[in-house]
């Protein structure tokens, strides 16, 4: 292979064919630190601009755009395209039928308020980022659903945001249909049969740690979460209550349970959003005008299954064009080329020199694009499968290194974190509108997400321990 010919010849030097993947990079840190803009639309510009630039560079051009389709066109890529549009769906349906304002009604009924409420803040946050399906997604729905009643409860600000934040985190790695998981395991594959890494196995061997990264951070909330609180007017809280809402764990439940016992994503989201759909129209939580609706004058058309579809449009987009960048750096033989720079270095003959190199460039890669856990997995993923698979180490190993590196505390670096700035963002349009709520500060949020933190040192705990039940049967 390494005498084998780039599909992709560019001029002066076969180097170029990283200058769209680097430009990616430098483009999408202008966009977040520099501009202080946390979307995907950012990555999608920088993602377009970086592959025209590309084009320029080529000199077999005729060929450079059928590379970049090929990124799509393979089987694993295109799946995960259509679960993201499924899973936009199933989220939309979640917050449609109030999810948030359920567990804001359990709270008042149980009499949960201060220290108390982050932590069930924490629970109820990974509870609704198990449908949501994507960390960020899962963030946009809980700042505005728990901080104002939280504020109101006597939750500490920076706590009851940390707590939130390391909830969706928390919740998003024990869901089946999380992207973050099936986006990993799809690209990690096996090296004798090519088989991609197994999601049950996978999340077996990494549940004992997440639930005990949850249980700490669980405790330091319970003692700490209502430091600098103060109780507000509790009449307040009730615009946010709707008991109702409890039913929508229906559908998260069914969801759940097929997967596990299928381990078909497709299956249990199909089961799922039906069940949230009648559920829905049973109960009253939503009419068929919130399925679908039809604005003849304006022409525009609206409803869970096209709102659903249509959130996911910017991470859809910005992956499809990230699959397009990482087949121009692989035609090009240049992700080769840096995958046996990479393996010609001592520090990767052991497997615990190699898990080092897969965990840390995760970390890095992901703290240059602000934390976007999804874009840095993919970035990265086709080197750490060259790498894993050289090494010995199994793909569900890799897998768990990557989700664990790209969700610890190189995703809330408070500089440029979309985590963090999006909350923080989300937090001062809810105080503009009610002006008795306080403000927080990103390096606040960022020393308040326990489990994200926590979890940095569960990753340098897996990689100088080592799997040693694979490397006794090695």
């Amino acid at each position: 292979m390494m005498n084998e010919k780039p599909k992709l010849i560019f001029w002066k030097s076969q180097v170029f064919a990283m200058l769209p993947f680097c430009l990616y990079i430098f483009l999408g840190g202008v966009f977040s630190i520099g501009f202080h803009y946390y979307s995907m639309k950012g990555l999608i510009f920088s993602a377009m601009l970086s592959l025209i630039t590309g084009f320029f560079l080529c000199k077999n051009r005729s060929k450079y755009w059928d590379s970049v389709i090929h990124g799509l066109a393979q089987y694993a890529n295109a799946r995960l395209i259509f679960i993201f549009l499924i899973i936009g769906i199933f989220s939309k349906v979640m917050s449609t039928g109030n999810i948030g304002g359920g567990f804001v009604w359990l709270s008042l009924r149980l009499g949960i308020e201060g220290s108390g409420f982050v932590v069930f803040s924490f629970l109820a946050s990974a509870i609704i980022s198990m449908g949501a399906g994507a960390p960020i997604a899962a963030l946009f729905a809980v700042i505005p659903i728990f901080y104002p009643p939280g504020i109101l409860l006597g939750a500490g600000p920076a706590m009851l945001t940390g707590a939130l934040i390391s909830g969706i985190f928390f919740g998003d790695a024990l869901s089946p249909s999380s992207q973050v998981i099936n986006t990993t395991i799809m690209i990690q594959h096996d090296k004798a049969t090519g088989r991609p890494a197994d999601l049950l196995n996978t999340m077996k061997k990494r549940t004992p740690y997440i639930l005990a990264a949850g249980a700490v951070s669980i405790l330091i909330y319970y003692f700490f979460g209502a430091s600098n609180g103060n109780p507000g007017d509790i009449n307040e809280i009730g615009n946010y209550s709707q008991a109702a809402g409890l039913l929508m764990l229906i559908p998260i439940v069914v969801l759940l349970t097929i997967c596990f016992k299928t381990r078909n994503l497709f299956m249990g989201l199909s089961f799922g959003i039906v069940t949230g759909l009648l559920i829905g129209l049973v109960s009253g939580l939503f009419s068929f005008s919130d399925i679908v609706d039809i604005d003849y004058e304006t022409g525009s058309l609206t409803g869970v299954i096209f709102e659903g579809i249509y959130g996911m449009l910017d991470v859809t987009v910005s992956t499809i064009l990230l699959y397009g960048l990482i087949a121009v750096a692989v035609d090009g033989g240049m992700l080769e080329k840096c995958c046996d720079f990479i393996l010609s270095r001592d520090f990767t003959k052991t497997k615990r020199g190699a898990e080092s190199v897969l965990m840390a460039c995760t970390m890095i890669i992901n703290v240059l694009l602000a934390g976007c856990v999804l874009p840095s997995i993919l970035m990265f993923g086709d080197a750490a499968d060259r790498i894993g698979q050289a090494s010995d180490i199994t793909p569900e190993r890799r897998s768990i290194l990557l989700m664990a590196g790209a969700t610890n505390v190189s995703s809330i670096i408070p500089i440029n974190s979309a985590f963090v700035m999006g909350s923080v963002t989300i937090i001062n349009e809810i105080v503009q509108n009610n002006s008795f709520l306080p403000h927080v500060t990103p390096f606040q949020v960022f020393s308040t997400a326990f489990y994200c933190l926590i979890l940095t040192g569960v990753c340098i705990f897996w990689v100088l321990a080592g799997d040693r039940k694979i490397n006794k049967r090695i």
